[in-house]
């Protein structure tokens, strides 16, 4: 029996946190990792107010008008594209449901993400919260966030039951990168394991990392023979 759980989410996903809770007192773990750096963690306990008011003011400026009404902002904030760009600028669900666990249950929590990767991309945050890319994300994306998550878990579970094709490639950009990534997060994940050997240890990560690929977080565990789980849509 297998002593490895990989959780896979859909990142931002607005429904994530009751349901990862959920998963996770259902799954019983000792030890929690977490696809999540501590260059993540403290960028955005630092800096997560003065970015939430350059989202504001771009959309001000946006909407040519000093304030938001109420009804207007909720409506940008449900949005893929807006509501995308506000959840990534908050401690992410995935961190959230793990440290809600770990302290009911006084469990580790470690953090296995690699701070070089999260640095990288959190230096687009200006480009990204600039009004000229605050105006295309309005215009194209305009369906809600939540549609927008259950559209990618539908073609995540198609992906990680048949990952036939070349379809899962559009899913992990800068593959050479990608893979250091995963190799470096097998790594911690293996000496866990090995520092606690009777621990039932669960991983929570994007499920792209979960597909059966070459260099994947799964592959590279494979030989570990770890259950996958799709959070709140399949089990491996």
């Amino acid at each position: 029996m297998s002593r490895l759980t990989l959780v896979g989410t859909v990142h931002r996903d607005p429904r994530g946190l009751p349901r990862l809770v959920e998963t996770l007192e259902r799954l019983g773990p000792d030890i929690l990792t977490l696809e999540f750096s501590i260059y993540g963690f403290r960028y955005r306990q630092k800096r997560k107010k003065l970015l939430r008011q350059r989202l504001l003011e771009g959309l001000r400026e946006i909407q040519g008008a000093d304030s938001l009404k109420a009804g207007e902002l909720k409506v940008l904030l449900r949005s893929a594209g807006i509501g995308g760009l506000a959840a990534l600028l908050e401690l992410p669900f995935e961190y959230k449901g793990a440290t809600f666990y770990s302290h009911r249950h006084h469990l580790p929590l470690l953090y296995l993400d690699v701070s070089s990767y999260s640095r990288q991309l959190l230096s687009h945050l200006d480009e990204l919260l600039c009004p000229a890319n605050l105006k295309k994300l309005i215009a194209f994306e305009r369906s809600s966030l939540q549609e927008a998550v259950e559209r990618e878990y539908f073609l995540a579970k198609n992906l990680l039951v048949d990952g036939k094709g070349s379809l899962w490639r559009k899913f992990i950009p800068e593959q050479e990168e990608w893979e250091k990534r995963d190799r470096m997060m097998a790594e911690r994940i293996k000496k866990v394991l090995a520092k606690y050997p009777t621990a039932q240890v669960v991983h929570i990560g994007g499920w792209q990392h979960l597909l059966a690929q070459q260099g994947t977080l799964f592959n590279l565990l494979e030989d570990l023979n770890p259950k996958r789980i799709l959070l709140g849509h399949l089990q491996l």
